[in-house]
């Protein structure tokens, strides 16, 4: 640690197994560090939590980030559940998650409920946005097909979310393989032949279709245009749930 770093300091990485180990280990010895140290985030590591294959196992001192998040989850699947949030949110919030989570180490987690704490108020917030961005991408992906026929949608969320809806996707497209491009972030996860992928910079953009809309986004147009009821326009409305960010990917708003 170096001599810059105020006394109490904890160092974290940026990632997610890192996060899981330094939270439990707020909520096990009940105490939280007067600052946080950040270094650089891994990529990815979401999707590996989620998917069907174990987070990937880094040490932290002596207690694992897989290790961790699964007594997390025994503790509260609550907790557990907005720390997750709090990491794809990608907002500078782990000293507030720490002292929550050091408080419901020692009071329990009816913590979680006393919304008069700034801490909590604050990762709540943080949580929600988290939450509606994830609902409103499972509306708003639209997929196109590759010359090799993979279905892939090009998103760009606010928050690192992409591998969150990896389990609504697999539900939605039964056997059939996928992809889900983050193009800000440059990351994709995918279903191919069954299993679970993910990669990152460049050799993700190569999931994206080579050509934009073609005869699917046309499809779409019809299908929208025969659907619609002018009645019941309502730009105002359209424009705040699917904020403009998302247009571009929208073949019904280039009617």
């Amino acid at each position: 640690m170096s001599g810059a770093y105020p006394r109490g300091t904890w160092s974290y990485d940026g990632s997610l197994e890192g996060l899981l180990a330094l939270s439990r280990r707020a909520y096990s010895e009940t105490t939280s560090p007067d600052a946080v140290a950040n270094a650089l985030a891994s990529e990815g590591e979401l999707f590996a939590l989620l998917g069907p294959e174990p987070l990937r196992s880094s040490q932290r001192g002596d207690l694992d980030g897989e290790t961790a998040g699964a007594e997390l989850r025994s503790f509260s699947g609550e907790l557990f559940d907005l720390i997750l949030r709090i990491w794809m949110s990608e907002e500078a919030l782990e000293l507030p998650l720490f002292r929550l989570c050091a408080q419901a180490g020692l009071r329990g987690t009816e913590v979680l409920a006393d919304h008069g704490s700034p801490d909590l108020r604050a990762l709540s917030k943080a949580s929600r946005r988290v939450v509606c961005e994830i609902h409103k991408l499972t509306g708003l992906a639209r997929f196109s097909p590759r010359e090799d026929g993979l279905y892939c949608a090009p998103l760009e969320p606010d928050a690192n979310i992409v591998a969150a809806l990896l389990p609504h996707f697999a539900r939605r497209f039964g056997i059939e393989d996928f992809a889900l491009v983050d193009v800000g972030r440059r990351l994709a996860f995918a279903r191919l032949g069954g299993r679970f992928e993910s990669a990152a910079g460049e050799e993700a953009l190569a999931f994206l279709p080579r050509a934009e809309g073609g005869e699917e986004a046309q499809l779409w147009r019809r299908y929208f245009k025969a659907a619609e009821n002018p009645a019941r326009r309502n730009p105002e409305l359209q424009r705040r749930l699917m904020p403009r960010r998302y247009w571009r990917y929208l073949p019904e708003l280039t009617l």
